[in-house]
């Protein structure tokens, strides 16, 4: 069994702490601090023994047999409708709660629009990529490859952004780091990180203060599961649009219209590649004079341009440099003046250097992962198919990934069936939006969407009977969101001793519920996002489309658990940076000097009183002596 034990740091080595965690493999926890710090270690040992309680208590509750089957009492229903909905109780929350009523307070938060919020826009005003459009995110924020091609920028002119070469040593990679930042500086850019700091900063203050709870827990959940990867290529500067333009505006609604605004979305379409899509027969654009591009009536495929007298029409060498001379006219041009017809000529240079074809990425996570699961009755010729169907949903400038554009010469316009149902030849841009109308409308997708609904606010054991009601209620209100939670928060099994305390908090639920629960102040959360990470769940980073699992086997295991007690020691002595913690205001009018009491404030705010009797002796003894037991 894993021990921390917590022992006053040499100032030598670190003057800003006093306390460290050391790994040892018997006993339990020992906490050792400094005299006359009674207040901050009843608090410290009671936050961090909480944290790791709420961790493990499914757990623990799953080897046990059930002691009891009494209904919850009320303080208990809210408890658990807090903690379900959001992101737990703040300081007050259920006696506001039980002032409003539990039926009204769910129904508010199935209405955000409808809750004023005025606070949480301050608290957002110090990140500005949040307002921006994606163009403007492009500018502010170019990646330095980006610099190098689209701003002229020339080793001429005494600047290389060219990153070094494979073989390059530290001085090289060292001083090309140097130079990016420089020129950043001077020119009033930043680099794409800042945009992963602010996204991750806004999650967690949105989390934490919005009155808009079930609304936050819902972009969290339909973000995993419509998962992207940040670090992709272009999605460093396209992910900022995709929680705030594609994901959060659609959290309640209808499931079809979520499911279209995730296919056109350019993180997506950048992330399971299928910008890049198009049909084997795919013919390029014919380029005349004056950048304009138009095929003729008649001319044949793959044609670019008149070629000279003794240059074959698809000559490559002829082909890259109308091409590059294209191209070259069109950066010399504002990017957001070119016409449709500029763009798609320097489109056509990138697919002309890549072989023509489908890609089937996102056709077949598009029904494992987002509509009808693993077991939906799909074959692989319906991922071929719906690939077909969704060839040329690409980018307008790809290189960029700006926005999404539907481009006739990429796509298949041969008939297709998907799932029996036959789509007609010659539809464009209508096969794709065919198929998203026919994946919404499948029972395997009502059921599939309902099962994790249902995990996700009741049981990592959905139950049968409720999942089969959500199911029907899909089914009947033609995908709503809203009315599909409704009938899950109004359930006997939501409201079931059974549910109580049977999940397990994810890193960022648990950060950001502990913050809440002792009414923290956290106004520069990078830090607080940096624990989330060591604890496991790195914030938009998520490399996989599955996204993070909603299990407690992702989140119980020993490090886990190690970096959560060093969660709560750093909020509780305020060594998290950017999060101010108030001891004085959080123990009320118990007397700072009374550990006893500060203790049992402390269990009282982040536990509810659920604690057991032996849990309780373990803690005291900690309190009493500070040696293991």
């Amino acid at each position: 069994m894993t021990r921390a034990v917590f022992t006053p740091y040499n100032k030598e080595v670190h003057h800003e702490r006093k306390f460290i965690m050391k790994r040892e493999t018997r006993g339990s926890f020992n906490f050792k601090f400094a005299k006359g710090r009674a207040a901050a270690a009843a608090l410290a040992i009671a936050v961090t023994g909480a944290l790791t309680i709420s961790a493990i208590m499914p757990v623990v509750a799953d080897t046990k047999s059930k002691a009891t089957s009494a209904a919850l009492t009320a303080d208990q229903k809210i408890i658990h409708l807090l903690n379900r909905l959001g992101y737990g109780p703040r300081p007050g929350d259920v006696e506001r709660v039980k002032r409003m009523g539990i039926d009204k307070y769910i129904d508010l938060q199935l209405h955000p629009e409808r809750i004023d919020d005025p606070g949480i826009e301050a608290r957002l005003a110090n990140f500005p990529s949040l307002r921006m459009s994606l163009t403007e995110i492009q500018q502010k924020y170019p990646p330095p490859q980006l610099l190098a091609r689209e701003l002229g920028l020339k080793q001429g002119k005494g600047v290389n952004l060219q990153p070094p070469g494979e073989g390059a040593d530290e001085n090289q990679k060292r001083e090309y780091r140097q130079q990016v930042m420089a020129y950043y500086q001077e020119n009033g850019l930043r680099p794409p990180q800042f945009l992963l700091q602010e996204l991750q900063a806004q999650k967690i203050i949105r989390a934490a203060y919005s009155e808009r709870q079930l609304q936050e827990a819902m972009t969290d959940f339909w973000f995993n599961h419509f998962n992207i990867f940040w670090a992709k290529n272009a999605d460093r500067n396209l992910t900022t649009d995709y929680e705030m333009n594609v994901i959060r505006p659609h959290t309640m609604g209808k499931f079809k219209d979520l499911l279209m605004a995730t296919a056109k979305s350019p993180a997506m379409l950048v992330y399971l590649d299928n910008f890049q899509s198009m049909s084997p027969d795919a013919q390029l654009p014919q380029m005349r004079r004056g950048g304009q591009l138009q095929r003729r009536p008649g001319a044949p495929g793959n044609v670019l341009g008149n070629p000279r007298p003794g240059q074959g029409a698809n000559d490559p060498l002829y082909r890259q440099q109308q091409i590059d001379r294209q191209t070259q006219r069109d950066q010399m041009r504002n990017p957001d003046q070119m016409t449709q017809q500029q763009r798609q000529a320097q489109a056509a240079k990138g697919l002309q250097k890549r072989k023509a074809g489908i890609n089937e990425n996102y056709a077949r996570e598009i029904m494992e992962l987002h509509t009808l699961g693993v077991e939906g009755g799909y074959t692989q010729k319906d991922v071929q198919e719906v690939a077909r169907c969704l060839t040329g949903w690409t980018l307008d400038r790809p290189r960029q990934g700006t926005q999404f554009v539907f481009r006739e010469f990429m796509h298949d316009n041969g008939e297709k069936t998907v799932l029996g149902q036959k789509i007609p030849a010659g539809g464009g841009i209508k096969d794709g939006e065919m198929v998203i109308d026919i994946l919404a409308h499948q029972p395997s997708t009502a059921k599939f969407i309902s099962t994790k609904l249902v995990r996700r606010f009741v049981s990592d054991t959905p139950p049968a009977a409720l999942v089969d009601r959500v199911t029907a209620v899909y089914t009947k209100s033609d995908g709503d969101i809203r009315e599909m939670l409704r009938t899950i928060f109004t359930s006997p099994e939501f409201n079931s001793r059974e549910a109580y305390r049977a999940k397990i908090k994810s890193p960022f639920e648990l950060a950001v519920s502990a913050v809440r629960a002792l009414g923290a102040d956290v106004n520069a959360p990078l830090q607080t996002a940096q624990f989330i990470a060591k604890m496991g769940q790195p914030l938009y980073l998520y490399q996989a489309p599955t996204g993070y699992p909603d299990r407690a086997d992702q989140w119980v295991n020993t490090g886990a658990l190690l970096e959560r007690l060093n969660f709560g020691l750093a909020l509780t002595t305020n060594k998290l940076r950017g999060a101010a913690f108030d001891i004085k205001r959080a123990a009320g009018s118990v007397d700072m000097a009374d550990r006893q009491g500060i203790m049992d404030k402390a269990i009282g705010s982040l536990l509810y009183g659920d604690i057991s009797p032996q849990t309780r002796t373990v803690l005291e003894k900690q309190l009493k002596d500070g040696v293991a037991v």
